[in-house]
């Protein structure tokens, strides 16, 4: 063989090792989270989309009406009064994480903020409940748009 008849080879083997380096590339990215839904650990997103959802929607308000928040079943929530008859909820339950009965190694805030970030408050109730959030571990939020007394705030959800 002379060197013109090899002159394609360097060329081939770049684009293959290139094509073989993506291929591995992706596979590293993209197989842990084909796993994630089989795994037993009660964290991650889609146990806050699923509290988030359910306090929006059904719980502190009425299913008829979802993303607008009752008023007393909000004030019930966050202050841990336990009166109403007329909420979703366990009243009982003095955290989230007694509400949605969730694994003791997961934790959860929630929270109502109004546009400018700030804990919306309710008839002198500050309308956060939950552990504090952690600065040293991962944690997921979820956020709903909802309406109380006719304003627009955000609901919070973080569990780690």
């Amino acid at each position: 063989m002379t060197r013109a008849d090899r002159a394609q080879m360097t060329l081939d083997f770049a684009i293959g090792v290139g094509l073989f380096l993506l291929v591995v590339a992706f596979v590293v990215a993209f197989v842990p989270g084909i796993f994630e839904p089989f795994e037993r650990t009660e964290s991650g997103t889609q146990v806050a989309d699923r509290l988030a959802t359910s306090l929006s929607t059904d719980l502190l308000g009425d299913p008829a009406e979802p993303y607008v928040l009752n008023d007393d079943c909000t004030v019930e929530f966050f202050d841990g009064s336990g009166g109403s008859t007329d909420c979703r909820f366990d009243a009982s339950a003095d955290a989230p994480d007694g509400v949605f009965a969730l694994d003791s190694g997961t934790n959860a805030n929630v929270t109502v903020r109004n546009r400018g970030g700030d804990i919306a408050s309710l008839g002198g109730t500050t309308l956060a409940a939950g552990d504090a959030v952690p600065d040293d571990r991962s944690v997921t939020t979820a956020r709903r748009a909802v309406r109380l007394n006719g304003t627009t705030y955000f609901l919070y959800v973080r569990v780690w």
